[in-house]
């Protein structure tokens, strides 16, 4: 099971990093780790869950099952590595990014375009892949879990202290990343969108846009927010 940091009321703050030294290591040890982790995510992204193995990874790596396994000693462990690996990349990849926006009017177009373009990497599909079949498998289920939280906090913490203050102030600055953040996923995942495509993915990221960063669509999340809070008083 994974070793979970946590806070007082048990929210994740952090996944470790399956690449870590231990004591004694050299620096190779970390670079190997990461190509092997690489390579698994890689693997997961082109073959899918159900054709990773280790020989597949190690070959990927350009290194022996057995230096391979010697890092991460079965299926299982390898798994729960790539887990955190792609978790932690997704964080930073989001949060770089991010912090290289100019705070001027055209922050919220820009953010929009980067959550997108940042769907079309090996690290999303590869958690795409573990994500679906976490939903069939328990046990892998288990080890998703703490990856899921930690990514939505990490991602919502970053948010916070990256995008503009009259944005974090906001009762709808949850509402807003959600709906850009969900609609933007399931667009990727499902892959559904099969003919007029660029046209139709063009259309709504610029809804999106609209949505979160005008007055009148942030008038519209505001009442949404506004009416949850009425049923939830009543």
């Amino acid at each position: 099971m994974t070793n979970k940091k946590t806070t007082e009321n048990g929210h994740i703050t952090r996944l470790p990093d399956p690449a870590a030294l231990t004591s004694g290591e050299f620096n190779r040890s970390r670079r190997t780790r990461l190509k092997i982790l690489d390579a698994g995510v890689a693997v997961l992204a082109r073959d899918g869950y159900k054709k990773l193995s280790t020989t597949g990874v190690a070959k990927e790596a350009g290194i022996t099952r057995a230096a391979m396994l010697y890092h991460f000693g079965s299926r299982s462990e390898l798994i729960e590595a790539i887990i955190r690996h792609v978790t932690r990349r997704r964080i930073d990849m989001y949060t770089n990014a991010m912090e290289g926006l100019p705070h001027d009017e055209g922050f919220l177009e820009r953010a929009v375009d980067i959550a997108w373009e940042q769907l079309q990497t090996p690290e999303f599909e590869a958690y795409t892949e573990l994500s679906l079949a976490s939903r069939t498998d328990p046990e892998l289920r288990a080890l998703m879990e703490p990856a899921l939280a930690a990514f939505d906090r990490a991602r919502r913490e970053a948010a916070l202290g990256l995008f503009p203050r009259y944005l974090s102030d906001k009762v709808e600055f949850d509402l807003r990343r959600d709906v850009v953040r969900f609609l933007l996923e399931g667009v990727a995942q499902q892959d559904g969108i099969t003919f007029n495509r660029e046209e139709r993915v063009g259309a709504m990221l610029r809804f999106l846009k609209l949505l979160i960063g005008t007055e009148d669509g942030v008038a519209l999340l505001r009442k949404a927010v506004g009416a949850s809070q009425e049923d939830d008083a009543a």
